[in-house]
């Protein structure tokens, strides 16, 4: 009993770590397209901005995030290798052990053929058979006859399998040897295409610090602005705060939906890259400047449109002297869509997941569209990407 518990209890552990095997090839299978969606998509917003004469500070942030999606995608390839190296390990393995248990059974095999050949016509089992002491003698050497054949057959299976099993290995370890070079291939030409983009990135930022004066003036204009829309965003929720206390249950029941889809929510974007990230982010050529960013900036295609995340209530939409901000509460929770021209939407008004709240502003001189996106805890911001899927 213990023994069988034992081979039952192995057996699951193998099956476990074969399902658990195959899931993290399809997880990375699908890392590696989406990063090389990505990374499309970079590369035609890139395309468009360098149709300026000058370098643009967008043109290098999204360079950096270009640069930074080819070494996740380096990453992912060094990941499925490790893998692929691993299986291929396990195979020559299994081959051994199966070729082994195939000779052990061919043996087995010819030595019941040596038996069989004995006793190799009817006669011999009809003498074998009449020749008993009694009826219930027969009975057992009958028996015993229709054993011994569906043995003999029961071996020939057993080596027809452990053939076919062989095969089976074979063929998939002459496979993943292919697709190791498959790999290895795709990884070369993505680093040569990284270091293409590295050079790229430090002769723009190089043009750039000619332009220092401007920037620096640049940068000062745009932490006037920041200071400002976060002022009056953290008043108006701040208000909103407030206000909630006739709804909190409600609220109470719409925050906690919202919660459980943290890392499930849907981007306010259809098709986009993070050019700026949650926190401090260094500046591209400014080596001292570090700029705090409330959410993450989004870069798009021309003519996107911000979409809302999650269901809930418009719950202000204010201009700020160029663009358009919409904000819309999701029980205890905000998402704010910052950067907008035409805005769709109105306060009050109840919005659906994946509903369209606006048009995102382009630049007139970088000709990038940008979206500014914040999560909302109460009066915390979070990091959005910590919540979209």
């Amino acid at each position: 009993m213990n023994k069988v518990r034992y081979f039952l209890f192995a057996l699951l552990i193998l099956f476990v770590g074969l399902v658990g095997h195959a899931q993290n090839a399809r997880e990375l299978e699908q890392r590696v397209g989406k990063l090389q969606e990505d990374i499309k998509t970079s590369q035609k917003l890139l395309k468009k901005t360098s149709q300026n004469k000058e370098t643009t500070l967008k043109e290098v942030e999204l360079l950096q995030a270009q640069i930074k999606q080819r070494d996740d995608l380096i990453a992912t390839y060094n990941k499925q290798l490790d893998n692929l190296n691993k299986s291929t390990k396990a195979y020559k393995s299994d081959i051994n052990k199966l070729q082994n248990d195939l000779e052990k059974s061919r043996q087995e095999y010819a030595e019941l053929l040596t038996i069989s050949y004995r006793n190799r016509n009817n006669i011999n089992n009809l003498l074998f058979i009449f020749s008993s002491e009694d009826f219930n003698q027969a009975i057992r050497r009958m028996r015993y006859i229709q054993q011994f054949q569906d043995l003999l057959k029961h071996k020939m299976t057993e080596i027809d399998d452990t053939k076919s099993d062989i095969k089976k290995r074979i063929d998939q370890n002459d496979a993943d040897k292919k697709r190791i070079e498959a790999l290895k291939a795709d990884q070369n030409k993505e680093r040569e295409a990284l270091n293409k983009d590295k050079k790229s990135l430090n002769d723009k930022v190089a043009k750039l610090k000619k332009q220092e004066k401007n920037i620096k003036n640049e940068i000062a204009q745009k932490e006037k602005e920041t200071k400002s829309l976060q002022s009056k965003i953290k008043k108006l929720i701040e208000e909103e705060v407030s206000k909630r206390k006739a709804n909190a249950t409600v609220d109470t029941k719409l925050s906690a939906t919202f919660e459980s889809n943290k890392g499930r929510l849907p981007w306010p974007v259809e098709k986009g890259v993070v050019t700026k990230k949650y926190g401090n982010n260094p500046h591209p050529t400014q080596s001292k400047v570090v700029v705090f960013n409330n959410g993450i900036d989004i870069s798009t295609e021309q003519g996107s449109t911000a979409l809302c995340v999650f269901d809930g209530q418009v719950s202000t939409v204010f201009n700020t002297g160029l663009t358009n901000v919409v904000m819309v509460r999701h029980g205890l929770y905000f998402t704010l869509y910052a950067n907008l021209d035409k805005v769709f939407v109105k306060s009050g008004d109840k919005v659906k997941t994946g509903q369209k709240l606006g048009l995102i502003h382009t630049g007139a001189t970088d000709n990038v569209t940008t979206l500014h996106f914040e999560v909302w805890n109460d009066k915390n911001n979070t990091n959005p990407e910590k919540w979209l899927k």
